[in-house]
């Protein structure tokens, strides 16, 4: 199993999580989860009005060990 750190950056938020997917994920799956995550309040979500803009958003993941 391999886990990932996920952080969503934007639209006035910025939130973290440690992710588990049993294989290498696509963006897509890594989205989902993301996603996932998210609507189930598994995400620490913290207020950030740093991010350049209120209509996007940035993801970006890495394999911890």
């Amino acid at each position: 199993m391999k886990k990932y750190k996920v952080r969503l950056t934007g639209m006035g938020i910025e939130a973290v999580a440690i992710i588990p997917f049993e294989i290498e994920p696509t963006i897509e799956e890594v989205e989902n989860q993301t996603a996932l995550y998210l609507s189930e309040n598994l995400m620490k979500v913290e207020s950030d009005e740093n991010f350049y803009t209120d209509d996007r958003y940035m993801l970006t993941y890495e394999e911890i060990n």
